[in-house]
Parts: structure tokens; C-alpha cells; sequence
């Protein structure tokens, strides 16, 4: 396998791996700015590779992710969220954080996760992986 280490416009390293995959990592710090930082994160690596539509598309989802690892996640202000981005023909997000996961929970007659209701629209796939320490939510979309 070939290795070696680009770094982005963003200053992120990348490691392209064999057969045109990209995988790269981002901490995004919890915050009112942190769903923007990751729309930028995106426009930054994908704007080349995707359609206006499928740019918009996935922005969105991955603002939505943020959003819910931060509100949902349970961590602390100062506790970042991990974006994981991978790109091989078709994307895989996910966002990390150290919450122990959630249900849709009710608020008078308001139910909540409605951002992941749109992202498992707008996905080909999701998903949700949990333990007492961490959340991982990822969705895939084909660009084919």
C-alpha cells in the first residue's frame, strides 16, 4: 500500500491510501461556530469532486451531525467533536463524540432528531454506533 502526506487547503493533513481513497480527521471545537467550520470543511475538500447539489446536500448533513454531537453528545464546552471524512468514489461522514447516544425524545408534543430525520433523507445510508463513552452517527451518499 502507498502512502504519503498532503496537507489541504485548511492545513488538515490528508492521507490519500491506494485506489484514490481519501480518509482526513478534523476536531472541530464545541461551540456555536462548530457547525459552520465543518459546512466549510467540506466546501474546502469537496467543491472539486461533487455537484453544486451533492456539495449542498452533504453540507448539510455534516451540519447536522455537529449540531446533534455537540447539543446531544453531553460534552463540555471545551470537549471537540471528531469529524471523519472518507472518499473513495462515494463519501462517508461520521462525527464522534463522547456522549453515550440518544433516543428521540419527546418536549410536549415537539420530538426532537429531526435534523437526523433529514440526514437519513438525504443519505444513502445511516447509522449510529453507541457505548457509555462515545456516539458515532455516519451516513453515506453515493456521487456516482
Amino acid at each position: 500500500m502507498v502512502r504519503m502526506l498532503l496537507t489541504s487547503a485548511c492545513g488538515v493533513n490528508l492521507c490519500p491510501i491506494m485506489d484514490s481513497r481519501v480518509r482526513a480527521l478534523y476536531r472541530i471545537d464545541a461551540g456555536p461556530q462548530a457547525p459552520a467550520q465543518a459546512r466549510r470543511i467540506i466546501a474546502d475538500e469537496l467543491s472539486t469532486v461533487l455537484s453544486p447539489k451533492q456539495l449542498e446536500d452533504v453540507r448539510l448533513m455534516v451540519s447536522e451531525l455537529v449540531t446533534n454531537g455537540i447539543v446531544d453528545g453531553g460534552s463540555a464546552d471545551d470537549v471537540p467533536v471528531i469529524l471523519d471524512l472518507c472518499l473513495n468514489g462515494d463519501i462517508r461522514c461520521s462525527v464522534r463524540d463522547q456522549g453515550p447516544g440518544f433516543a428521540a425524545r419527546v418536549r410536549g408534543d415537539a420530538v426532537r432528531a429531526w435534523g437526523l430525520r433529514l440526514v437519513e433523507l438525504l443519505s444513502d445510508r445511516l447509522g449510529m454506533e453507541c457505548s457509555r463513552r462515545r456516539t458515532e452517527v455516519w451516513f453515506e451518499r453515493n456521487c456516482g
